[in-house]
């Protein structure tokens, strides 16, 4: 049997126009599996000759309509013809670009042009933005080289190479990034009685990206974080401090998104690091509630533990103490957890002098340890003084079914940034390239890139 397939253009004046594009044989007697249906390189085929010929004719038609002049409704004279080559997602495609001089009904001036080509005005860049938009994502869910793989063994189009796929996500980057800082800064203000009802809780979080050779460091640090509102679905967001020309706006930018709106209180969960509060101050120059993450204030509760049951473990001679420690112990993380603060610390000090005295009664056989239990508590305890302002009552605030730790902000590294640059892809960045990468990865994974990312593209 044979296929043929054919393609009718018909135009707005009811001319009619049959392009044969391709013709497919099989075997209808003793044919096999593999014969059944299209193949990949023949879908390619006529993929590829579809395209060209629907672009062609309409770059054809365009050019037609432009060529007459608006004044006089005269075909204005052809001087030239020349070719464009136009890359799409289902092949490079070569195109005529006729170039016409201008009519003379028309008022010339010493500065006009004397010749223009409406073709050249059409095609403003060298690929159209769905392909650029495809490419910007595969780049941005996997690896450069893969990404332009994957295109070259499933579609038509021209043989792709890392560096374009790379350049093309890039250049989406800048536009994603232009508009998040327009849209930063827009003003909206809303009453305080719904701003307060409607606060936003940004989750942030670090992480570390190998750095290329020549730069001073081994390691660069990225800000990743989360935006949650209640009735609407989370913002991820990243960026490398040191490349970002606003790094404040991008972060004001998924606030605004999230219905964020100017002097709206924010609430903030970080670990600590006083830098990361500190963006999220200058992005919204608004009352904001910090608070420390649970998760990283348990785990040294948990070192301060571990330590003393390894050294009670020790059994040493000299303990007449040690049910009152142990007591300390067993009720430090309740206290924190219950917003005891003052309390937690006056306990870590009793702990950590009770270490020392099994130090100065037992020598040597507990110095070690007994010597990192005194260093956990008063790196505990200065954790505690350097964050009394974002310590709050845990327990109120997790029954009241709100969020008191980063654990979701440590997803969006992990799907951000561990995912495409670390763990099992052990490449090495510049921080450059990763701010990039990574404002595409976030409006890829948050479900932000379809049709607004070909808007930006065109």
């Amino acid at each position: 049997m044979r296929w043929t397939v054919r393609l009718e253009a018909r135009t707005d004046t009811g001319e009619v126009e049959t392009t044969e594009l391709v013709t497919i044989g099989r075997p209808v007697v003793g044919g096999m599996l593999a014969e059944l249906g299209l193949a990949l390189s023949e879908a390619k085929a006529v993929l590829a000759k579809l395209q060209a010929s629907m672009v062609q004719s309409q770059v054809a038609e365009y050019a037609a309509c432009r060529r007459v002049c608006p004044q006089c409704r005269v075909p204005q004279p052809l001087k030239d013809r020349r070719s464009r080559r136009l890359q799409t997602l289902f092949g490079t495609v070569e195109v005529e670009a006729p170039r016409f001089r201008v009519c003379r009904c028309r008022p010339s001036a010493p500065t006009a042009a004397v010749t223009f080509s409406p073709v050249c005005a059409l095609l403003t860049a060298r690929c159209t933005p769905e392909l650029e938009r495809v490419q910007a994502e595969l780049g941005a869910r996997t690896s450069f080289r893969e990404a332009a793989r994957i295109l070259e063994t499933l579609l038509p189009a021209s043989p792709a190479n890392h560096e374009s796929v790379r350049n093309r996500t890039h250049a989406v980057a800048l536009r994603l990034e232009a508009a998040d800082r327009q849209a930063a800064a827009a003003v909206v203000v809303e009453d305080t009685a719904a701003a307060e009802a409607s606060r936003p809780i940004v989750m942030l979080d670090g992480a570390y990206v190998r750095a290329v050779p020549g730069h001073q460091v081994r390691n660069f640090e990225v800000i990743c974080g989360k935006i949650e509102q209640e009735g609407r679905s989370s913002r991820r967001f990243a960026l490398v401090r040191s490349v970002a020309e606003q790094p404040h706006a991008l972060l004001r930018a998924a606030l605004l998104d999230q219905g964020w709106r100017e002097g709206s209180p924010v609430t903030v969960i970080s670990d600590g690091d006083p830098a990361l509060p500190a963006l999220v101050r200058s992005a919204a120059k608004a009352p904001m509630e910090p608070i420390l993450d649970w998760f990283h204030l348990s785990m040294r509760v948990r070192h301060v533990e571990q330590t003393f049951l390894g050294l009670c473990a020790l059994e040493p001679v000299h303990c007449a103490t040690l049910e009152h420690v142990r007591a300390d112990v067993e009720r430090l993380r309740h206290l924190l957890w219950n917003g005891y603060h003052e309390e937690a610390g006056e306990t870590l000090g009793r702990i950590a002098s009770w270490a020392e005295t099994a130090i100065s009664l037992n020598g040597g056989a507990v110095q070690a340890k007994a010597g990192r239990l005194v260093a956990h508590c008063t790196e505990l305890r200065g954790y505690i003084g350097n964050n009394e302002g974002a310590l709050i009552d845990y327990g109120q605030r997790y029954r009241a079914g709100k969020p008191i730790s980063t654990s979701r902000a440590e997803g969006a590294v992990n799907h951000l940034v561990n995912a495409r640059m670390n763990k099992r892809r052990q490449m090495r960045w510049s921080p450059r390239g990763a701010h990039r990468v990574l404002q595409v990865r976030a409006a890829v994974l948050d479900g932000r890139f379809g049709q607004q990312a070909i808007q930006l593209a065109a």
